[in-house]
């Protein structure tokens, strides 16, 4: 690794630690709705997990300091993973998800890091997050009938705030300021397990 990738990988750090405060206000401020607790990994269950070359070297220092024997059982992951890959996006269990917990959770990704609100992109449109029809995040008040949230169903049980959008696409949060500021280097976008494939022999 040389100089300029250390400096990316420190600037990134410092990136991240900026983000995770303001995403943890956002979860505070919607934590009414938020179910999220250990030992809930649905969001690792099914997805198709993109990340950023920046991303995933980050991430790769993770997996790097992993025990041996955790390292063996992603790396059998993603080997599972690509005998089903036929060359196009697909859902697909994280590969470091290992006893129902992710193994790199420091490192994850942004996509990680978001999953669990609802979300705006910038053409306007909403994603609830697929929980809220398992039980789980916003499913008080998600109507499935019309895949909407119901503010009468805020209103009469009786909730402070009313569920809010954000716009946290991992394009919209590569070009916020501080990571302008930071001249962090995003790469390109592949699917996690797509960059292992390399350091594993596939």
């Amino acid at each position: 690794m040389d100089i300029n990738e250390i400096k990316q990988l420190k600037n990134y750090e410092y990136f991240l630690a900026n983000l995770s405060s303001i995403i943890n206000k956002i979860f505070e401020e919607q934590k009414e709705y938020i179910c999220c607790a250990n030992g809930c990994c649905g969001c690792c269950s099914q997805g198709m997990y993109p990340y950023s070359e920046l991303e995933f070297k980050y991430l790769k220092l993770g997996f790097d300091n992993l025990p041996s024997e955790i390292k063996k059982l992603v790396i059998n992951n993603i080997k599972e993973i690509n005998q089903q890959y036929k060359g196009k996006e697909f859902m697909h269990k994280c590969p470091f998800l290992i006893n129902g917990s992710c193994s790199v959770y420091l490192y994850r990704g942004i996509i990680c890091r978001t999953f669990g609100l609802i979300t705006e992109n910038s053409q306007g449109k909403l994603t609830i997050p697929f929980c809220a029809k398992e039980g789980l995040n916003y499913s008080q008040v998600y109507n499935q009938e019309i895949e909407r949230i119901s503010e009468d169903d805020v209103k009469n049980l009786g909730y402070k705030v009313m569920p809010q959008a954000y716009n946290l696409s991992r394009q919209h949060i590569e070009t916020l300021d501080f990571a302008k500021e930071l001249g962090l280097n995003w790469g390109e976008s592949k699917m996690l397990f797509v960059w292992f494939l390399p350091y594993i022999g596939e």
